[in-house]
Order: structure tokens, then sequence, then C-alpha cells
């Protein structure tokens, strides 16, 4: 499924530190991943057209701190296209805690998430694309992998059930992984490289039919 992006669209962008990327530290607010290439992207391709984009990503989120953050950081922005990406840190935790947060359950990241897109469709956001979780780890048979495909697959019946577009980050990720290891498409396992957000930023534009 695709949804059509119109240039006078308000595009959001939301997630923890892979969308986030410095963004509070970067002159146009959309720091240094993905969501920066987007427009860089679509303007080599498009340059007659001019998409407006924001990022709200935040480092160390888990779907628990994007609920409680979802007024302020979404609906009061309005915008006509939100793109969700989220859930490695709902997992992450169970390794080890940071900041008080700990390891959020399968049930309580459905709740989570359903709410979050409850609240964006009564505020009247019709037009979603909802991402896999990014790996979080280059050894996909790890436990932390494990949940993050039991998320994985809750994300891809959302995606139906509210009509959004399914951003396959997760899955290309693997992929990559296996048929070119040689690359570094993280730092750490979990943080993308630069090769690994241009990844995920053109599997977005894939998605979008851009």
């Amino acid at each position: 499924m695709t949804t059509t992006i119109r240039e006078s669209d308000l595009i959001l962008f939301q997630g923890d530190s892979i969308t986030d990327t410095g963004r509070c530290e970067s002159p146009d607010g959309l720091g240094g991943g993905y969501v920066s290439m987007i427009p860089g992207i679509l303007a080599a391709k498009y340059p007659e057209r001019r998409y407006r984009i924001l990022n709200r990503g935040i480092g160390g989120d888990r779907t628990t701190e994007l609920l409680a953050r979802w007024k302020p950081d979404c609906l009061d922005l309005r915008p006509d296209v939100l793109s969700i990406m989220i859930g490695v840190n709902d997992v992450g935790r169970l390794q080890y805690e940071w900041n008080g947060q700990k390891f959020v359950p399968f049930t309580e990241f459905k709740e989570n998430y359903i709410r979050v897109l409850d609240q964006a469709v009564n505020a009247g956001i019709t037009r979603f694309f909802l991402a896999s979780p990014s790996a979080i780890s280059n050894n996909m048979e790890e436990d932390l992998n494990q949940h993050l495909d039991e998320r994985t697959a809750l994300i891809q019946e959302l995606a139906v059930t509210y009509k959004a577009v399914y951003v396959p980050i997760r899955e290309m990720q693997k992929r990559m992984l296996v048929e070119y290891p040689s690359v570094n498409w993280t730092s750490d396992g979990c943080h993308p490289s630069a090769a690994g957000h241009a990844l995920l930023a053109q599997t977005w534009i894939t998605a979008a039919g851009l």
C-alpha cells in the first residue's frame, strides 16, 4: 500500500535515537541520520518540489516515553503524514536498564502503540508510515532480536488495521547483513552508520513510492 505525499504536506518523523540523531544540535532540526537524508534524496530526484519535514525523535525513548509526550510532540503539531519507528529500547532494556527505564513486555508495547495511533486518528491524522524496529545487534539469533521480531509482526498487523504504509526497515537490515556482511551497516550493532542511515532513508522512500 502507498500513501500519496503532496508537496504541501507536513511529514513528522517520530522515534528514538535512530530518528533523533542529534536533531537539536543541527541547524535544520533534522539531525544527522535518515530523516535528514530523505529530503536530500527527494530534492535531488525532484528539485522542483519542496517537502516539509519535522523530526521529533528523542534518544532513549521507548513506546512509554513516546506516549507520554505525544500531545506536544505530535498532536499539537498537526502533521499531515506521521512516520513512526520505535521499539528497540523497549526490548533493549532487558539487556540493561537506563535512566530508570525497564524492559517493556509485549502486551504493554502493543497497548502503548495502539494508544499512540488511536490518539493520532482522533486528532485527524489519517496517513501513517509504520516502520519495523531496527536491529539491536548484528546477530539476529540473539534473544533481543527475537523479541524485536515479535514486535515487527505486530507492527505489520497494525499497518493493515490502520491502513498505513509499512516500512520494512528491520527486514532490509537483516537482508543486507546477510548479503553484504563486509559493509559496516551499524556503528555498534544497533545505531546505523552512514551507510545504515542511507539504507533506512532509501527504504522509507521506496515504501512511499517516491
